[in-house]
């Protein structure tokens, strides 16, 4: 007999911690008919499109190589399967068992143990569903019991960022001028002037953050992400490396579905998460909804042999980029300059207007657009920083932190190595701007000495690419 039987559990509370107070589950019993490419059950009735948690679960009678690896389906088999794991792919929902646990085991006949009660899950249910279990005392059926677990997701969210975009100036514009940077102290040992710098560098940053809204976590990576995305590309990894390793016409039909299914989420996510972006963008979001148009190359991260947990990669990208030398023994006290050069205003804002606003910032997270902003508002807070790192000629450690990020490198046959990655490493903005200043005064006094070679090139301004192979046709 041919079962389908929806349940559903409501309460006045809310359910998981979710805004849903029901949520539908849908027990049926899908047998073959006299045409066994057709089952009893349609797939657009067991997958329905609902706005509540909905979990799909019985005996459906499908055997899949994704539930059951050992099996070797045959093409009737694959035939029956595809339109209902198509359906359940265009609705979102994905396969909830974990491989090889099986569930019928025959009393009678000749027949192998087999994987046909099958679950399924919406988008909304899958963050809920926790476990599946198959370790209950048999109780005399050819089918196990089953336990499945729901419960509130464990989710763990983006670390939220200040939108320094959206900073509110009208407020910061008073506080800003009256804000006085803390004296140096007379005697410098450099762990005095460390101290003393990163103590007035986290005030300001203080103030600043304070005023600045932080951006909203969330819990994808992606705008149109999904719960269910993942899940669904499990399922065609696993898929194809079955392919790969058996090579029959069954498993590669197999893959095919699970590779069209899961293109096929993606698609309908992105097309919808794209409609309802447009629909509300305004004018100034052209550059982003051309990032969303034209998309861009996932970065391959390095599989480093001997590297098992993030530590240990850690290390190992370490010891590769910045070998260990020996410490910097640092004098015991800082003698500044006799005759220390002053440090103006112009030559400030002439460094910090090299400076891209663009530019990913460092640990603190301020780019260079605030530091503009504070300089235009209160010029003496930079000249008062950066004044005695200028004439003592000393870099703080507190200046030197970083944040190191890994990309690959295009085209290499393999990414188990570290020298098939690069790292950029981003230092704090606030670094960039005495660095500029020393540099040009270094060129100043190069090009007043006449030490510079004449066919020289790089890091000198007006000159590029061309201008070297110029130089080199004349040679």
């Amino acid at each position: 007999m041919d079962e389908i039987l929806p349940v559903d559990v409501s309460s006045q509370e809310p359910l998981f911690r979710t805004n849903f107070h029901s949520f539908r589950l849908i027990n049926a019993y899908s047998n073959n008919t006299r045409d066994h490419g057709v089952h009893s059950i349609s797939p657009d009735t067991l997958f329905p499109t609902l706005d509540v948690p909905l979990q799909v679960v019985g005996d459906l009678n499908i055997h899949n190589p994704l539930a059951d690896p050992q099996r070797s389906c045959s093409p009737r088999e694959i035939g029956s399967l595809t339109p209902y794991f198509e359906r359940a792919a265009e609705a979102g929902f994905a396969l909830c068992i974990p491989p090889g646990e099986y569930t019928r085991f025959p009393l009678v006949g000749r027949a192998h143990p087999s994987v046909i009660d099958l679950a399924f899950a919406n988008p909304l249910l899958l963050p809920l569903f926790k476990s599946w279990d198959v370790s209950l005392p048999w109780t005399g059926s050819d089918h196990v019991p089953i336990t499945m677990n729901l419960a509130p997701p464990t989710l763990i969210p983006s670390p939220r960022r200040p939108r320094w975009c959206d900073t509110d100036w009208e407020t910061l514009s008073p506080l800003i001028p009256n804000f006085l940077v803390p004296p140096a102290p007379v005697f410098l040992s450099p762990a005095d002037l460390d101290k003393w710098l990163a103590g007035s560098l986290d005030i300001l940053t203080a103030l600043l953050k304070e005023h600045t809204p932080v951006s909203r976590p969330s819990q994808y990576p992606k705008p149109w992400w999904t719960p269910h995305q993942p899940t669904l590309r499990r399922e065609f990894n696993k898929a194809s490396r079955m392919a790969r390793k058996h090579g029959t016409l069954a498993r590669r039909d197999v893959a095919h579905i699970s590779e069209a299914g899961y293109n096929k989420a993606i698609k309908t996510a992105k097309n919808k998460h794209w409609s309802s972006f447009l629909l509300s963008a305004p004018p100034q979001t052209l550059w982003t909804a051309k990032k969303f148009a034209y998309g861009r190359t996932p970065p391959r991260f390095p599989s480093l042999p001997g590297a098992e947990t993030r530590q240990q990669m850690y290390n190992l990208l370490l010891d590769h980029f910045f070998p260990r030398k020996e410490p910097f023994s640092p004098p015991l006290k800082l003698q500044p300059d006799k005759k220390p050069p002053p440090l103006p205003n112009e030559e400030i804002a002439t460094a910090r207007c090299k400076c891209s606003p663009t530019s990913a910032p460092g640990p603190d997270g301020i780019p260079y657009s605030t530091w503009k902003q504070v300089n235009r508002e209160n010029p003496s807070i930079l000249i008062q920083i950066l004044s005695p790192l200028v004439s003592l000629g000393y870099h703080p450690p507190s200046l030197k932190g970083s944040n190191g990020i890994v990309l690959d490198k295009p085209g290499k046959p393999s990414y188990e190595s570290p020298a098939s990655s690069r790292i950029i490493v981003l230092i704090r903005t606030v670094t960039k701007i005495p660095e500029r200043i020393i540099a040009s005064r270094l060129l100043l006094a190069a090009q007043s000495k006449g030490i510079l070679n004449p066919h020289q090139c790089g890091s000198l301004p007006g000159l590029s690419t061309y201008d070297a192979v110029l130089t080199l046709f004349k040679m």
